[in-house]
């Protein structure tokens, strides 16, 4: 028996909206569990993550040295670049960075801290000290180290405050791509895994 008109539009319809509702459903899915946008709005990881670039924090990967993340303190989001991980120590002197006695090289720093000590007498990377993290906290410092809203003003970041892993660019679109990242890594021993 042939299939009026009516009924295939019907028909139509409805698959219509049931691929509709589905494509919503992922789309929530993914925002609610594994994606979190995350907009820059101040120049402390640039040049790596320039005000106003827009990326994708991963959410619930796992955290290791160095790793880009977003995360919350005081109601306010905030970016920056894992030093620290749980039971470590961390301590700054002298512009140095040491995590477990080692000093950690940080090329991603370089230009901001030889556009700052020319203009300033004091250093770059406040002193500080933070002997063996605790289990599931954070030491989280910024690229820019002028600019102190990180773990020297904030204390250790507990995992259930870092929102996730920064991992893809998606505006403005001249930048579209993944955050590269992995060249600290390597030349620190922390090769991503």
């Amino acid at each position: 028996m042939l299939e009026s008109f009516s009924e295939m539009v019907k028909r139509d319809l409805y698959s219509n909206i049931l691929f509709g509702l589905v494509i919503v459903a992922v789309l929530v899915f993914l925002r609610v569990f594994v994606l979190e946008p995350i907009r820059i709005h101040n120049n402390n990881m640039a040049p790596i993550l320039p005000r106003k670039t827009q990326v994708l924090a991963i959410k619930r990967t796992k955290l290791d040295n160095l790793d880009l993340v977003a995360y919350r303190h005081g109601g306010k989001k905030y970016v920056g670049r894992i030093i620290g991980t749980p039971g470590q120590s961390v301590i700054a002197m002298d512009n140095i960075v040491y995590v477990d006695q080692k000093i950690l090289k940080e090329p991603y720093i370089k230009s901001n801290q030889m556009t700052y000590l020319t203009t300033h007498d004091e250093n770059y990377t406040t002193d500080f000290r933070q002997d063996r993290l605790a289990k599931d906290t954070y030491w989280i410092l910024n690229d820019s180290r002028d600019v102190k809203e990180d773990s020297r003003t904030f204390g250790a970041i507990p995992k259930d405050d870092i929102l996730g892993e920064l991992k893809f660019k998606y505006a403005p679109v001249s930048d579209f791509g993944f955050v590269e990242n992995d060249a600290a890594k390597i030349e620190n021993g922390y090769e991503s895994k």
